[in-house]
């Protein structure tokens, strides 16, 4: 009985301590990236320090895509205003030749939820009509994630 009643204790204190944890993450202004850590299995596989990178296709409205094309310099420099405004930079700017797709946007935020508020702002902006944005890797980083993914692997058998 006494032994059922020290494991739950350890276990009420272990969540207490997670719980601390992603507290102080949450108010120390640290964000959800430094959240996620509180829950990721620990590994000695170590990641360099990268800006998180996106990805964004967009599709303007029809009624407006002859207009917003014919500026694309223009729009080229709103998007890179957009961007610089929430402490990202913009990478590439493309405007697409075929497909589906009017342009893409290559840029990068320090923070994930950034990429989340420029597509807001892109459709408010533009008068997107629909948006498809996707958080990019290095080939050094996925390289490293493959050594971590093996190495979890190993602790698992």
């Amino acid at each position: 009985m006494l032994r059922a009643c020290a494991r739950r204790a350890r276990n009420v204190t272990s969540s207490a301590a997670n719980a601390r944890a992603i507290a102080r993450a949450r108010h120390g202004g640290l964000g959800a990236e430094e959240e996620e850590l509180a829950y990721a299995p620990k590994t000695h596989t170590r990641f360099e320090p990268t800006e998180p990178t996106f990805m964004t296709v967009f599709t303007l409205a029809r009624n407006e895509a002859a207009t917003k094309m014919e500026s694309a310099e223009a729009q080229e420099r709103h998007i890179a205003r957009l961007i610089g405004m929430l402490g990202g930079s913009l990478k590439s700017f493309y405007v697409t030749q075929t497909g589906d797709h009017d342009g893409v946007v290559i840029y990068a935020f320090p923070k994930n939820h950034d990429s989340r508020t420029f597509t807001c702002l892109l459709r408010q902006s533009l008068g997107t009509e629909r948006e498809c944005t996707t958080k990019l890797m290095s080939s050094g980083d996925a390289a490293t994630s493959a050594r971590a993914a093996r190495e979890v692997m190993k602790r698992l058998k």
